[in-house]
């Protein structure tokens, strides 16, 4: 289904991540990533065309000696990448040909660094999509404007040293996903109290506006209250109260708007979106995708270009922007408005990545953000 209709909340137990084994210092990994939808790839007809003109100097960019990628050597041709397209746009794909879909991947669904609130295109040497980075360059910003609003959430006396992402809605009110909350908070009552460590300490968290790649500056803002977690037969979304005032006495970044019902509804499926947030190496992902990807950067603001595959009645989205575990809580915004067009959850890799529609989080905020 790709129309909105009346909202409801889903109970779904397939909607819902399963929990993970994790080791220190990694953030929480509940999103897998790298979702995949190859049908609407090359819908795009400027992104198809531009695939198939450049496709001789993407092969040629690839280094012979990249294990990952030994499917390369004498072919595919141009005339089989053309096929490829052609075959994806009709939803027809069948071959599992590692080489050709690496540059596919690399190619249509790159992963941008975020420095100093601003996008760059990655700087592997890998030719970029001047198509992607036309229809961002047009959108820049109100891009701009919604990377400050967006954060990792780090902790204290917590097995891990952060958790994933979340972004500005309110003045001092932050969202994201019920699984990252859970981590540092419980419910008591009707109450959301802090959760204690094995060794019996109160677990902290903090959102970090910044930790860009290789910049030191930090914007850290204390979590002071969880307003809200959606049961676990409800949507994967947290409410969380910020301090009014940083660890270096800065206000805290605005609050990114979100699309209304009827906005979601006329950009529709195919809309292109950035996906802000910060993925981390995920051990359930190919490891040679990542490192094409990523370029071995991880735990940081990325940017991540896709496009809505699906917008369905019972108040989820999916997309295909290239995610990692990390990116649990990252915003989607949609290019056209500059809002956010929903809440990013998680995904199954090849398959296609779920988030929130913003309307169910405006009638969340609406409920228990006060």
């Amino acid at each position: 289904m790709n129309d909105l209709g009346q909202q409801h909340r889903p109970t779904h137990p397939t909607l819902h991540h399963r929990r993970l084994a994790t080791t220190r210092r990694r953030p929480l990994l509940t999103s897998y990533g790298s979702a995949m939808d190859y049908r609407q790839l090359f819908s795009d007809p400027e992104l198809g065309r531009e695939f198939q003109d450049r496709f001789d100097e993407l092969a040629s960019s690839v280094p012979a000696e990249r294990g990952d990628l030994e499917a390369l050597d004498g072919g595919p041709t141009t005339e089989q990448a053309a096929d490829a397209a052609a075959s994806m746009a009709e939803g027809t794909w069948g071959s599992r040909d590692g080489g050709l879909e690496a540059i596919i991947r690399r190619f249509t669904r790159p992963v941008y660094l975020v420095r100093r609130s601003t996008f760059t295109a990655p700087t592997d040497g890998f030719p970029s999509s001047a198509e992607i980075a036309r229809r961002l360059e047009a959108a820049r910003t109100p891009i701009e404007a919604a990377i400050p609003s967006t954060g990792r959430i780090d902790v204290r006396n917590h097995r891990l040293n952060w958790l994933g992402t979340g972004w500005m809605v309110g003045p001092t009110l932050a969202v994201t996903n019920r699984h990252v909350a859970e981590e540092f908070a419980r419910a008591d009552r009707e109450l959301f109290v802090s959760r204690q460590s094995v060794g019996g300490r109160v677990v902290r968290a903090v959102v970090d506006w910044r930790r860009e790649y290789l910049q030191p500056e930090e914007s850290r803002f204390r979590v002071e209250q969880v307003l809200w977690i959606e049961p676990d037969t409800s949507f994967d979304v947290a409410l969380l109260r910020i301090a009014d005032r940083g660890e270096d006495d800065e206000a805290p970044p605005p609050p990114i708007d979100l699309m209304s019902e009827e906005e979601l509804r006329l950009v529709g499926v195919g809309a292109w979106i950035a996906v802000i947030g910060y993925p981390a190496q995920d051990s359930r992902n190919d490891a040679g995708d990542q490192q094409r990807i990523f370029d071995g950067i991880y735990d940081v603001k990325r940017l991540a270009p896709g496009q809505l595959t699906a917008i369905t009645t019972d108040g989820l989205a999916y997309h295909d922007a290239t995610t990692l575990g990390g990116s649990s809580g990252s915003v989607l915004v949609e290019l056209s408005t500059g809002k956010a067009a929903a809440l990013h959850f998680g995904g199954i890799e090849g398959e296609r990545n779920h988030a929130v529609q913003a309307p169910v989080l405006s009638q969340i905020i609406s409920e228990h953000g006060a």
